[in-house]
């Protein structure tokens, strides 16, 4: 997704969202707080928007 919208830090966000989970199921250590939960759902309604403006721009040009 990162390459289609041309932006690196979703690929940055998602693997940080990754490691951390990763670490929390298999290791026990990191706890996600709200906060975190509630950014990290903010940044991917925002990543869909994009993707559905780019989708509604491509019907257009069919």
């Amino acid at each position: 997704m990162s390459k289609i919208l041309k932006d690196d830090s979703i690929f940055d966000i998602g693997n940080a969202m990754r490691m951390k989970r990763n670490a929390d199921l298999y290791e026990g250590g990191i706890i996600i707080s709200e906060k975190e939960s509630k950014d990290y759902c903010r940044y991917a309604e925002k990543v869909i928007e994009r993707v559905e403006f780019l989708m509604l721009e491509k019907m257009k040009e069919s």
